[in-house]
């Protein structure tokens, strides 16, 4: 399989969620859209915000891939500082009509989280919390973006990911069964039956077309979902103390209740803290 350049990557999603209208990117974002996992990431919100806490009182807080602010607005409401960056220019534009009553507890940067990180490492800011919300899957080496965020924490910092999918290879042959049909009735809703199982498809073969827009923002369908354990261990590596988070995540409200009901894991969340 061919794999992207990372600013490829980086310049589909710029475009992909640049065309985007905030309700339509909504519509495809199942941790933002279905109660259960809204009210799961708020109590893990709630969580890394109470760990911060206990070193600073008003934790700063570094969103990458903050998008329209759905996943910011949590930080925000327990009071942290938060700086959103975001490669699109239209979805900060959504973020800051959503948060303009937290008013100088919001910093906004829009360019490529890569390029962002790498200017707080030659700053003196440094972050109580590191937020990748459903944003790890959209980078081709993730594990080396986790590793350039070290630096720009403070030293009790904490890195916090959600909302990433699980290796498709590791997932067990019901979850798989009943994913694709959730994902096929999705695309079938969407008026996009075709189209989604052609992609499906080509990428189940092994293969990335370097000129579709879709594969480059949705970088996780060609690699195969996001290896929690790489991340663990790169993690443990540098210090970490680790907590991963396994959940059920889909697109159809229905398979949503369906699938949590059943027991079965497909997604991810990491708190990854450390003791200075």
């Amino acid at each position: 399989m061919t794999s992207p350049h990372p600013g490829t990557a980086a310049t589909a999603n710029e475009v992909w969620y640049d065309s985007l209208p905030p309700g339509e990117y909504l519509e495809g974002a199942p941790h933002l859209k279905h109660r259960s996992l809204r009210a799961l990431y708020s109590q893990l919100v709630e969580r890394v915000f109470r760990l911060a806490a206990r070193h600073e009182s008003k934790p700063r807080v570094l969103d990458l891939g903050a998008g329209e602010g759905s996943a910011t607005i949590p930080f925000l409401a327990l009071g942290a500082r938060v700086t959103a960056v975001d490669i699109s220019a239209r979805q900060l534009e959504g973020l800051s009509k959503r948060c303009a009553a937290y008013g100088p507890n919001l910093e906004q940067q829009c360019g490529d989280a890569a390029a962002v990180i790498e200017r707080i490492r030659h700053s003196i800011a440094r972050y109580d919390v590191v937020v990748a919300n459903s944003f790890l899957h959209h980078v081709p080496d993730y594990v080396a973006l986790l590793r350039d965020v070290v630096p720009t924490l403070s030293s009790h910092g904490i890195i916090f990911s959600f909302q990433d999918p699980l290796p498709f290879r590791r997932l067990g042959l019901l979850t798989r069964v009943f994913g694709a049909i959730g994902y096929f009735a999705w695309r079938f809703g969407q008026g996009d039956l075709a189209g989604g199982i052609m992609r499906r498809t080509r990428r189940t073969l092994g293969v990335y077309r370097a000129d579709s827009q879709e594969d480059n923002a949705e970088y996780h369908v060609v690699r195969a979902g996001v290896d929690e354990r790489l991340i663990e261990g790169e993690l443990r590596k540098l210090g970490f103390q680790i907590e991963i988070v396994l959940y059920f995540s889909a697109q159809l409200a229905l398979w949503q209740w369906l699938g949590t009901a059943m027991g079965l894991e497909n997604t991810f969340a990491v708190i990854a803290t450390r003791d200075a």
